[in-house]
Order: C-alpha cells, then structure tokens, then sequence
C-alpha cells in the first residue's frame, strides 16, 4: 500500500478566519528560542480597523461586548490603520496592589523583563469561554504577535521582525500591554516570574512563522521549573 503523506492545514485567506496558533511539539534546540511568559485568561484574536476593535475567541466567538472597556483601550493605543494581534485578556497585569502607592508604571519594551509589569501575587487560572474573566476585575489586552498591519499579512515574516513591528504598532498604556521577551539563559528570571505567579513558559523559534487555526512545532509550551 503506497505511503500518502498529509497534507498541510491550509491557512484561510481571510483573517477573519483566523484563529490563534497553538503550541506544538519542541524540535529544535531551546536555546534558539525567545522565551516568554505564559498568560492566563482568555486567548482571543484583536482586530482593529475603521476606529474599532473586535476580540473573537478561540472558538470563534465574539467577545467584544464582554470587555468593551479594553477593546476601546487597544483603539486607543493603536499606531496603525489596521491591526490583527494575537494575545490574552488577563487581570495578571493591572493588578497593583503589590507596588508602593507611590510607585510609577513603567512602559515595558520589546526584550525587557517581567518586573516592568504591574502584577498581582497570581494568574488567573486558564478559563474556558463559558467562564470567562469577570468583567468588574480590571483586565488588560497583553499582545503577544503581530498577524497583519495596514492590510499587509505577517505570517510569513520571522517572529522577531513580527515583534519589532508590534513594538512600534501598538503603545503600551495601564490596559494594554506588549509581553516581554528573553533569551537563554533565563535562569536569573525564573524566580521572578515564579513569584508574580505565572505557571508556566513558552518557546518560540526567533525566525518562525505564524501559522493560524493551527498547531505549530515553532511554539512550544513548557510548566514553571520548581527551581
């Protein structure tokens, strides 16, 4: 019986059948990789166009009524015509209560580390699409990749040239935040991040592309090392 190879997901034309990338299976050295946090809440897709962003989910579902305050926020912050980005709406980074009342807020940039985020002592656990973040909390749209700007697709250009173009696409304010990144060695980070909650790191191949509605060996997701 000949042998009959799979065929790869083909990548819907129209972004707005796009659905966020999933992790996959490391192939690759980690130390190749960026390294980030990996965020709780909900992981939708933002499409900002015309003065207005949307959030669909994961599923496919608009959420935008549900937190109308920060799709409002990312209009705001916008620095392009057009933008579809991929991140998570979490209440990890407006929670202050753990900085000094005096404390300013910094704008954290492409490569700095966690501490330049305003974080709570935890993540909110991951939560499906029938229990959802509570919208009374404050929660904040944490970017994590840039899908298309001005109308032009991005899937195709290599992460950090993705991250540079977010960097300069959308501005950081107290509700919508870029997630940093790192490089190995990371072991000087990990106890930070471990104490600002979050549970676990992703990986991700500096030159991979983006590859929508799918999996994709260019991410891979890993549990917070216990030391």
């Amino acid at each position: 019986m000949p042998f009959r190879q799979t065929a790869p997901p083909v990548t819907p034309v129209d972004p707005a059948e796009w659905r966020p990338q999933k992790c996959g299976h490391w192939k690759r050295p980690l130390a190749e990789a960026l390294v980030e946090p990996q965020w709780a809440g909900v992981r939708v897709l933002a499409y900002f166009a015309d003065g207005r962003t949307r959030f669909v989910d994961e599923d496919g579902e608009d959420c935008t009524d549900e937190f109308a305050e920060v799709a409002e926020a990312v209009a705001a912050a916008a620095e392009a015509g057009e933008l579809v980005l991929d991140g998570n709406l979490t209440v990890h980074p407006t929670q202050a209560d753990t900085l000094d009342s005096d404390s300013a807020v910094p704008t954290p940039t492409m490569g700095a580390t966690l501490t330049q985020f305003v974080a709570g002592d935890r993540l909110v656990q991951q939560l499906t699409p029938k229990h959802r973040l509570d919208p009374e909390t404050p929660i904040a749209f944490v970017a994590v990749d840039l899908l298309s700007i001005d109308g032009t697709s991005l899937l195709d250009v290599p992460l950090l040239e993705r991250k540079r173009l977010l960097e300069s696409g959308l501005r950081s304010t107290d509700i919508v935040r870029v997630t940093p990144f790192v490089r190995h060695p990371i072991g000087s980070f990990l106890s930070t991040w471990r104490s600002m909650g979050f549970e676990g790191l992703v990986y991700k191949t500096a030159n991979g592309r983006y590859r929508p509605n799918t999996r994709n060996d260019d991410w891979a997701y890993f549990p917070m090392p216990t030391r």
